[in-house]
């Protein structure tokens, strides 16, 4: 049987496989709940290939559901490079400086670091992407992006550096619980692995391997929480954590000032440290534009961001 697919639904398979909810999924997606199980049902029945098992609860991916994705991930990628470079060609005397955030709450602080570039710089575009669902290696490698804002340049690979990218130390961060003041774990002086094993955990929809708090805190550990809910945007977590759907992970910076009704609590006796870097390649150390940026991240976040330290 013949089998179609278009970067429509396979974004619907990909926020369904990061959601484990259809719902939740049709609410990232603008889209309403019935639409998008209308729309994966079908293809389903005209394929014979179940994406989804509807008597698990949360919603379980098949194999090939986890293929497509993944797929959709590159396919992704790749039309936002061809976009990229289909304005540059459009516009080749604008200098353009294209930016990937691997980092979801990075835009709180690089929104006004941005503004703060284009005053000093307004002949530069800025274009800013998330990157949290895809490898942006080979679209940096490509040329399909300048920089990427990562945490995770310490878990490459020497070879993967060393193929044509380099990386600059940003700054680096604390990680922490957030949680309801009346949470029986809130009045912890810390809390260890073993205190997630039957929370409910509210993360960004990125997979377990991009977020701290499992590789460098949990699995170490062995430790399994007994759920996971994820949100887009940090103000959602906050509201969520608010309601009582559980506790969070965090950088620090990234919370609220004024959270009378919340605590904040480290992550282990010494707390939970993350670095964050600029990847870009090694061809382009030299671009003045490039190392006005990475200057620029470097002072206005070390003047305005609370508990950051330099990288040593």
């Amino acid at each position: 049987m013949e089998i179609n697919l278009d970067l429509s639904l396979l974004r619907a398979i990909e926020h369904v496989v990061e959601t484990r909810s259809f719902t939740a999924a049709a609410q990232e997606l603008h889209s309403s709940q019935s639409a998008l199980s209308h729309l994966i049902g079908k293809w389903e029945r005209q394929t014979g290939i179940a994406l989804f098992d509807r008597s698990h609860r949360p919603l379980k991916p098949t194999p090939a559901a986890l293929l497509l994705s993944k797929r959709s991930a590159h396919i992704g990628e790749v039309l936002t490079d061809t976009v990229h470079a289909l304005k540059a060609m459009q516009s080749a005397e604008v200098q353009r400086l294209f930016i990937t955030l691997e980092c979801h709450t990075c835009i709180e602080w690089l929104a006004p670091t941005l503004d703060a570039y284009r005053r000093n710089d307004p002949s530069v575009e800025l274009d800013v992407r998330m990157g949290a669902n895809f490898d942006p290696l080979p679209s940096l490698r490509a040329g399909g992006t300048d920089i990427v804002i990562t945490s995770e340049a310490e878990s490459l690979s020497a070879t993967q550096l060393a193929d044509g990218i380099c990386s600059d130390p940003l700054f680096r961060y604390p990680i922490v619980a957030l949680l309801r003041n009346d949470h029986p774990l809130a009045k912890r002086t810390f809390l260890s692995p073993r205190d997630f094993v039957e929370q409910t955990i509210i993360t960004y929809p990125v997979a377990e391997c991009r977020l701290d708090l499992y590789t460098r805190f949990l699995e170490p550990a062995g430790v399994v929480p007994h759920h996971r809910r994820t949100a887009e945007l940090t103000t959602m977590i906050v509201q969520w954590v608010r309601g009582g759907a559980g506790l969070a992970a965090l950088p620090q910076w990234a919370l609220p000032d004024n959270h009378p009704d919340l605590s904040i609590i480290p992550l282990g006796k010494g707390g939970l440290w993350a670095d964050l870097y600029a990847l870009r390649r090694e061809q382009d150390t030299e671009e003045d534009q490039l190392n006005a940026f990475i200057k620029l991240v470097r002072r206005e976040c070390f003047a305005h961001l609370k508990n950051i330290r330099r990288i040593t």
